[in-house]
């Protein structure tokens, strides 16, 4: 009863007490109240620590009332509170910090770790505004939980310690309220946070004012996205290639010079073994960065990058304006001819000019067919790694069902290529070699049957750009023209270049006891720069020499059928028809009709491939231009 008694008289007390202070508060604390609330004044009764009579008005804070945290007090029975009976309640932060509090709902240590603002804010009546090195702070708060000593001792740590404002912090590289969690809504997978890390890197190496204050390259992330690793990553697939955190560590990032350093050339053979385990120490001369203009530290690249640019410029400088010197001519006169009513004479009267005749076997139909399905594959699985960046490539890359999938299928058809490739080689050294047999192979080389250039071929050369310019007739051509046989020999030289860098590049551990690294830089090269002479080529000059010019339009189906008429013979090859007329040989040559069903076949497929390849021909320049 005693006990009850002085608990009633105390809390009579401090009700009075807290009535004097609510209306004379200057009078009985005139320093520590000073411009703080009345019902703040009353907490300070009991709770008169230094925290809070000093330093919470001093902090952040200072504008809010304590209730504006502590609810669930009522002054009217202060009683309840100061006996325990009530306990007050904590207002989130997120009352006040809404923007804030939506981005933590989502941090990982919110959800995984439960921390509250107050693990990390803590003594929260003391909090000052940051006057000081936000970054050093970040790493002072961090590393109480993470307790890293790579970081505080690599290359950004100990850049930020040292007052680079620049080199990033804990909260630069993870966020500050919004620290990933990788496999929740916001990533669907885990590929994502490779990708976001990757960016976060690329954002400052890529930034040129700040590179530049520091003696780097802006243009490191741009000779990084030319390589393998960098064009599948950035098509969206980084968990399939070394990203930057794969080769240079997460927290551990040292310059190549330091010998800590995982990209140093003593340590290459095991960060790069992660990945290739059959890694070979002729390996580590790879470059990772490698600048093709750059003549000094990449001399061979540097050049071959140039031979392949002089091929390209040459060859399409010579093709193109070969080209649309032929269209100009063709359809000039066929024009003025229609104007004037001049209707085409047959060559041949009668039903004789329509006799059909065969040009190709089927096994060359075949090969033709394969080597179409086989090239548009390469093209169409190759050529989004060459333009990553573009939307087109990303759009391909999931129709192929993703890197992964496309790479296999560019290698199939690769491998179909070779094998058409040799197989051509073998009928050519039959052709030049019957049975075995070495005498008067000469002569089949030059002879009119021969795919390989012979002088002829320069007459005829001349004659047709006198022809285009109405200095003379037009050429008369054997089985094979010029420009035949210019693709056929390109064929050998693209598979040696574009052929044998896909072999390298489609196993570089086995290659890797052959080759030196930088090899491979070259040969990556190469083999886009190849690639884009071969697809150019023949889905422009290819296309419109067989199928756009006049005779044909819109599409030569003599490659599908195997067979085109009399007619055509003495009108398209004058020479030939004179020469089988002579050795009478023309009834050996003479066929059947071809049926509808191939007839409507070879259209379908032919015009489909026509339409196809000048489609990817159009985007193909469309970012080569974008490039430049």
């Amino acid at each position: 009863m005693k006990s009850r008694s002085r608990l009633s008289n105390a809390g009579i007390l401090t009700i009075l007490g807290l009535f004097i202070t609510c209306f004379f508060p200057f009078t009985a604390y005139p320093q520590e109240t000073s411009g703080v609330k009345c019902e703040e004044s009353s907490c300070l009764q009991c709770h008169a620590d230094h925290v809070f009579t000093k330093d919470f008005p001093n902090s952040v804070h200072a504008a809010n009332g304590c209730t504006s945290c502590h609810t669930g007090i009522d002054l009217n029975n202060i009683y309840a509170h100061m006996s325990g009976e009530t306990k007050p309640k904590l207002v989130s932060c997120g009352k006040c910090h809404k923007e804030i509090w939506e981005k933590y709902k989502k941090d990982y240590h919110y959800l995984y770790q439960d921390f509250r603002c107050y693990d990390c804010h803590r003594n929260i009546h003391q909090i000052k505004k940051q006057n000081g090195n936000f970054k050093i702070a970040v790493i002072t708060q961090c590393t109480q939980c993470h307790t890293n000593d790579e970081y505080v001792k690599s290359g950004h740590g100990k850049a930020v310690l040292e007052g680079n404002k620049d080199a990033p912090t804990c909260t630069d590289c993870h966020g500050l309220h919004n620290v990933k969690v990788y496999h929740t809504s916001e990533f669907k997978h885990p590929e994502e946070a490779r990708h976001f890390y990757d960016r976060t890197c690329m954002r400052c190496h890529s930034n040129e004012e700040m590179m530049k204050r520091h003696g780097l390259t802006a243009k490191t992330v741009e000779f990084y996205l030319d390589t393998y690793h960098g064009q599948v990553a950035d098509l969206g697939y980084p968990s399939l290639v070394a990203g930057c955190v794969d080769c240079h560590t997460s927290h551990n990032i040292l310059p190549p010079n330091d010998p800590h350093s995982s990209v140093n050339p003593a340590n290459l053979v095991k960060t790069c073994g992660k990945c290739h385990p059959k890694y070979n120490i002729r390996m580590i001369s790879y470059q990772s960065h490698p600048d093709v203009n750059d003549h000094t530290r990449f001399p061979i690249l540097y050049w071959s990058h140039k031979f392949m640019g002089l091929l390209l410029l040459g060859t399409f400088l010579f093709f193109w304006v070969h080209t649309l010197l032929w269209w100009r001519k063709t359809y000039w006169e066929k024009h003025e001819k229609e104007k004037i009513g001049i209707v085409p004479k047959r060559l041949i009267k009668g039903s004789e000019g329509l006799q059909p005749i065969r040009r190709f076997t089927w096994k060359e139909i075949i090969l033709h067919i394969a080597l179409i399905l086989s090239f548009f594959t390469v093209v169409l699985t190759g050529f989004p790694l060459k333009f990553h960046d573009m939307e087109w490539a990303k759009v391909l890359i999931r129709f192929w069902g993703g890197a992964h999938r496309a790479g296999i299928y560019h290698r199939i058809a690769g491998i179909v290529m070779w094998i058409e490739f040799l197989y051509v080689a073998i009928r050519s050294l039959r052709f030049l070699f019957p049975k075995g047999q070495t005498k008067g192979w000469l002569k089949r080389l030059f002879g009119p049957d021969s795919l390989f250039p012979n002088l002829k071929d320069l007459q005829d050369l001349r004659d047709m750009f006198k022809w285009f310019f109405n200095k003379g007739e037009e050429p008369k051509f054997d089985r094979w023209s010029y420009w035949e046989k210019f693709d056929f020999l390109a064929v050998f030289w693209g598979m040696s270049v574009i052929g044998i860098t896909g072999l390298v590049l489609m196993k570089p551990e086995w290659s890797s006891y052959i080759l030196p690294g930088w090899a491979f830089d070259v040969a990556l090269d190469m083999h886009g720069e190849e690639a884009i002479l071969a697809a150019l080529f023949i889905f422009t000059v290819h296309f419109f020499n067989t199928h756009l010019i006049p005779k044909k339009f819109p599409m030569d189906r003599v490659i599908f059928t195997g067979r085109y008429t009399l007619e055509e013979l003495k009108e398209l090859r004058p020479k030939e028809y004179e020469r089988l007329l002579a050795e009478g040989k023309i009834e050996e040559i003479k066929s059947k009709h071809p049926s509808i069903l191939s007839k409507l076949l070879a259209a379908a497929f032919g015009l489909t491939s026509l339409l196809l390849g000048i489609f990817l021909a159009g985007l193909i320049i469309w970012s080569i231009i974008v490039h430049m």
